[in-house]
């Protein structure tokens, strides 16, 4: 029997010893959740996480994409944290040949607490490694869905200097009009992001830009920025 089945075991028995009824309940009403909660903190999750990663060792791919689907698969919300935990701790393992399995994941992500961390720390961070994978943003950004909109402006989330700004202006352009407050946010966060790097190429896209961009879109642009540019929109 493979030791990822065993490690789910642990993790979940812990889950179970730490969980709380009336947190769960919070949870799942703040994130306005279908999926149930343990009911167990974020500090007491990545407890969990440390003691299993002691308990068993992944020491090939295999067991890596093992890990994350039995965890993603899970009937509560803690255990697709830990499979997404166990996706970034595993750096090695995040590959072009873990691609799949992330869009695995993906597939069912239906919320901003999963959805944002597998888009910008995994699934951005394998197309920033192959340039050819940028083909999905694209389909992404002509989704009818709202959650693959988000997901192709957060791709580009964590590239800093290696942004490929054409493509990410090119799909801001192109989801300008969207109504969706989840797209105009990530719009606005991943441009402030990216103004932290070329600060000055940032504002004069808003500024050039300024009928087309939403002022949501805007307003998360210039979170951190109104300090250096005291333009008002």
């Amino acid at each position: 029997m493979s030791l990822v089945i065993p490690m789910v075991i642990f993790m979940q028995q812990h889950l179970v010893a730490e969980g709380s009824t009336l947190v769960a309940k919070k949870m799942q009403y703040d994130l306005n959740s279908r999926q149930p909660f343990y009911g167990v903190s974020l500090e007491k999750r990545h407890k969990i996480f440390q003691l299993a990663i002691t308990h068993t060792s992944i020491d090939n791919i295999e067991n890596y994409h093992r890990l994350l689907l039995w965890l993603w698969s899970g009937v509560y919300r803690e255990e697709r944290y830990l499979a997404l935990d166990a996706g970034e701790y595993y750096s090695e393992y995040q590959t072009l040949a873990s691609f799949d399995v992330y869009l695995e994941m993906l597939a069912t992500a239906d919320n901003i607490d999963i959805l944002d961390r597998l888009v910008s720390n995994l699934i951005g961070k394998v197309i920033l490694q192959e340039k050819d994978l940028e083909r999905y943003l694209i389909q992404w950004r002509e989704s009818d869905s709202v959650w693959l909109k988000r997901a192709s402006v957060l791709a580009h989330l964590h590239h800093k200097q290696q942004t490929n700004v054409v493509l990410l202006t090119e799909t801001i352009l192109y989801l300008a009009a969207d109504k969706s407050l989840l797209v105009q946010q990530a719009m606005g966060q991943v441009l402030n992001a990216y103004s932290q790097i070329d600060f000055t190429f940032v504002d004069n896209f808003i500024k050039n830009n300024m009928a087309l961009l939403t002022p949501l879109c805007r307003r998360e642009a210039r979170k951190l920025t109104m300090v250096v540019n005291s333009t008002v929109d």
